[in-house]
């Protein structure tokens, strides 16, 4: 024997499903966002740091030519590294999705 459900009932357990549904999308919805604006405010940064060293790096040269060299590879290698770096890692992890 099928059991039915009263109209009531399966209204309400659609309703249920539906909003479940709607907070699901709304919640995945602000964690991308939100790691988009991280990754953003990372990159601002990252970016303020490099002009910073690469300013810092003209400035002593006028000294010292090769501390301003030293200073200008390292600011530019470790920021080729902290964006290059993760990506590698990622593939390095899921090799299938190259």
């Amino acid at each position: 024997m099928k059991a039915k459900y009263p109209d009531d009932a399966r209204k309400l357990i659609l309703d249920m499903a539906h909003r479940e549904q709607v907070y699901t999308h709304d919640m995945n919805e602000k964690a991308l966002s939100g790691a988009i604006q991280k990754d953003r405010l990372g990159q601002y940064i990252g970016g303020m740091i490099a002009i910073v060293g690469l300013v810092a790096a003209a400035w002593i040269a006028q000294y010292s030519a090769v501390a301003a060299g030293i200073i200008a590879t390292l600011d530019l290698f470790g920021m080729v590294a902290l964006f290059v770096a993760p990506r590698l890692l990622e593939n390095r992890k899921n090799p299938d999705e190259v």
